[in-house]
């Protein structure tokens, strides 16, 4: 019933977007490829971008493009793992908390409004931001490179964790740092979290630092995503990401019929252990899967196919002037 109306929604979502968001057309390209008003190049990139379209910019061939992009193709099996992890944590962790703990029912109500709420926003906040100032960060360190700017002082530097940074994400995909490392902290956060015991405060103070850590993917991933598909595709992409936390719906009810399971055939551990088991291998799985995925979209090209990539078509007919 209600996974199959979040389900039905994604997919409305996916196909409403791509029929009546507006399309940017060239408009994207012609940015891109002639910051300086350079016709020529931006008829060059308006000319290829046509070819790819086929003429037309329908929600299926927009699908399609976004889908050929090896980068974006990452980034949705990351992403999907990611709403797995966070569904069965939203779904089945007040159920275990309330078995685990049962005394506290009413002040597990409280504390879990103010971590979901207060935690889970403050982070999704400071992602944005902490995001933000990684890529301006790394667009400076790559000018100061290029220009030769970097001193004698400044060496030792250039071969250390700057270097690293540098040579192996770019100004957008250093922003994927953000769900990497947040979903690797979650990890341990999450572990505590369900293995507290019956130490109900310190239950919630590991299912806080898990929000603090874990909610801060959303931003930076979006923003990826969307600079990976170029402006033209944002509408069609942002449906197809939508549709991908719907399909991540599986993974509580997948949980629920193990869970269900388990019980009946367990005789030696309770309800609320078998959970806790469950909710740690899922979650933390989830969370680990994620973040490979996340690093690897990292280096993963932006071009669909290995050469047609929205906006790297742009930015290759610019250089080939």
């Amino acid at each position: 019933g209600t996974l199959g109306v979040i389900g039905g929604f994604g997919v409305a979502a996916t196909i409403v977007s791509g029929i009546l968001l507006p399309s940017d057309g060239d408009r994207n390209l012609i940015v891109d490829a002639a910051p300086n008003g350079d016709d020529a190049s931006s008829s060059s990139s308006t000319t290829q971008q046509q070819s790819e379209d086929g003429g037309e910019n329908n929600l299926f061939t927009s699908a399609g493009q976004i889908l050929s992009i090896p980068r974006v193709q990452f980034i949705f099996v990351a992403s999907f793992l990611r709403f797995c992890s966070g569904l069965m944590i939203g779904v089945w962790a007040a159920p275990y908390f309330k078995q685990a703990f049962p005394d506290d029912a009413a002040q597990y109500a409280v504390v879990n409004a103010f971590i979901v709420g207060g935690l889970g926003m403050t982070s999704g906040i400071l992602g944005g931001y902490i995001a933000d100032g990684l890529g301006s960060w790394v667009k400076k360190s790559n000018e100061e490179a290029l220009s030769g700017a970097d001193t004698e002082e400044g060496t030792p530097s250039s071969t250390g964790m700057t270097s690293i940074l540098r040579d192996n994400f770019d100004e957008e995909t250093i922003r994927l740092l953000l769900p990497i490392v947040g979903s690797l902290l979650a990890i341990p956060a999450w572990y505590q979290a369900t293995h507290a015991g019956t130490n109900f405060e310190a239950s919630m103070f590991w299912l806080g630092v898990e929000y603090l850590v874990a909610e801060c993917w959303f931003g930076p991933t979006i923003a990826v995503l969307q600079s990976s598909v170029g402006a033209s595709r944002t509408g069609t992409a942002q449906g197809l990401f939508v549709l991908t936390g719907a399909f991540a719906n599986s993974a509580p009810t997948l949980l629920g019929w193990i869970y269900g399971n388990k019980v009946i055939d367990s005789t030696t551990s309770s309800s609320s252990e078998v959970l806790a088991g469950l909710l740690s291998v899922g979650v933390c799985a989830g969370y680990l899967l994620s973040s490979v995925f996340f690093l690897v979209s990292a280096s993963a090209s932006a071009s669909a196919n290995g050469g047609g990539g929205l906006r790297r078509v742009a930015q290759d007919t610019k250089d080939e002037e």
